[in-house]
């Protein structure tokens, strides 16, 4: 069996996967576009199934591309700060993913600075009190959650890489990595473990959660028996990808270039 590996990113505007050998020369492609939904000004969500159903269709194609060859080991990039929350019991969502870019938090982030509380926030995750981050639209969405009656007990709450690992292991894995943990603003950056005082900052109860993995270790196994390698941030992959290992790398979008 060749060494292959199955790559997913899943972003915010289109899901692609490709397939790439040892020497990294890419066999196979596929990508769909993702839609997105302005239900008010300043939110902005996302459809959990449909985000599912990109996903299975990228590695479908994929698949079909190298056949009857099949990869060693899938890994998984995607979209930070993004938010869903689901039924452990059933694995159906039980709200909109609300995308990174979504603002519906804002006046609950203002409250947070007013009360002084922005100094805690940067000591704990090294991130300011601003609805980009994934723990104020989770608090949003466990509110909804408890306003239609359903237990806290039931809930899972997750970035897109926490959703797409539940769902390719059959509600078997509710994990995530430290990348897109770092992103959410209960990670404690000491600890490299989710925060109490942070969790009961902004009410999510830690059971709620997944468990924090390394980006790269054996999480699991999809329906279909491959292994599930990886789980990263997409702007980590792409720091890691251009070979950003030492201390003092960065990765920095490039300005716009005027004659």
């Amino acid at each position: 069996m060749p060494d292959l590996v199955l790559a997913i990113d899943q972003g915010t505007t289109n899901t692609k996967a490709i397939v790439v050998d040892r020497d990294g020369k890419i066999l196979a492609r596929a990508s769909v576009p993702v839609e997105i939904t302005f239900p008010r000004p300043a939110w902005v969500e996302q459809n959990p199934v449909a985000i599912w159903e990109g996903v299975q269709s990228v590695i479908d194609s994929c698949l079909k591309q190298i056949s009857p060859d099949v990869p060693k080991v899938l890994g998984i990039s995607n979209q930070r700060e993004t938010v869903l929350i689901w039924d452990r019991h059933t694995s159906e969502p039980l709200g909109p993913a609300i995308v990174w870019q979504c603002r519906r938090t804002a006046d609950f982030c203002h409250e947070l600075r007013d009360r002084g509380l922005e100094p805690l926030l940067r000591e704990r995750t090294g991130l300011t009190a601003d609805p980009l981050f994934s723990a104020s639209k989770a608090r949003w969405l466990l509110k909804e959650v408890e306003n239609q009656g359903i237990s806290k007990d039931r809930v899972c709450i997750g970035n897109v890489d926490s959703w797409l690992l539940w769902k390719l292991t059959s509600g078997v894995v509710h994990a995530t990595d430290v990348s897109n943990a770092a992103r959410t603003q209960l990670l404690n950056l000491q600890t490299a473990q989710w925060d109490d005082e942070l969790l009961e900052l902004f009410e999510i109860p830690r059971e709620c959660l997944p468990a924090i993995h390394h980006s790269s270790e054996i999480l699991g196994e999809s329906r279909s028996h491959l292994p599930i390698g990886s789980l990263i941030g997409d702007s980590h992959a792409a720091l890691f990808g251009q070979r950003g290992f030492l201390p003092d790398r960065s990765k920095l979008p490039m300005a716009p270039v005027h004659p």
